[in-house]
């Protein structure tokens, strides 16, 4: 199992919804942390600030093991420890679903948006196999942990624009394969 594979899982989630962001988050105890950045400006994921279970968009979803939404970050009350994010960037609302493996959240996957937002029905369903597919996949790896995050990025721009990076040095991966 490779980054790239992740980026792919977490790029074609992204894509399918429609969203302009993508994110796959790690449970590290009481904390996620990042992992896959998909096509989000790093002024967002600063801005966020460390993510707790049970905060934020993907700290619910890891706690309450269920899809959980934000149809618009500057204007939700239990997004409030996240907002400099939305305040600091294009990004608006995101919806995440956790990555369970048997009962245990292990991490998040979320689809983020550049207005407000309620995501489908469906585009939960969707992301909810997505997830169980990267449990599947990272199943006896055991918890990812880096550093920094990988920031993935439209390897072509003809669909998503991408944010361009705080700093491009510290980009890590490279471009998603198509």
């Amino acid at each position: 199992m490779t980054n790239t594979y992740l980026e792919t899982m977490v790029r074609l989630a992204c894509e399918i919804a429609d969203a302009h962001g993508a994110s796959l988050f790690w449970v590290d105890g009481s904390v996620l942390r990042p992992y896959i950045i998909y096509n989000l400006p790093e002024e967002y994921v600063a801005g966020i600030g460390l993510v707790r279970v049970g905060n934020q968009c993907c700290g619910r979803a890891v706690e309450l093991k269920r899809p959980w939404i934000v149809t618009d970050m500057l204007q939700d009350p239990l997004f409030a420890e996240g907002r400099d994010g939305a305040k600091n960037s294009l990004i608006r609302a995101a919806f995440s679903v956790p990555v369970l493996e048997g009962d245990t959240a292990i991490a998040s996957l979320a689809c983020h948006y550049t207005a407000p937002h309620t995501p489908s029905a469906l585009d939960i369903e969707r992301n909810q196999h997505f997830a169980r597919i990267i449990a599947i996949s990272t199943k006896g790896r055991g918890p990812i942990f880096s550093e920094k995050p990988v920031f993935a990025w439209p390897s072509d721009n003809s669909g998503l624009q991408a944010a361009a990076p705080v700093n491009l040095g510290e980009r890590l991966g490279g471009s998603v394969p198509s």
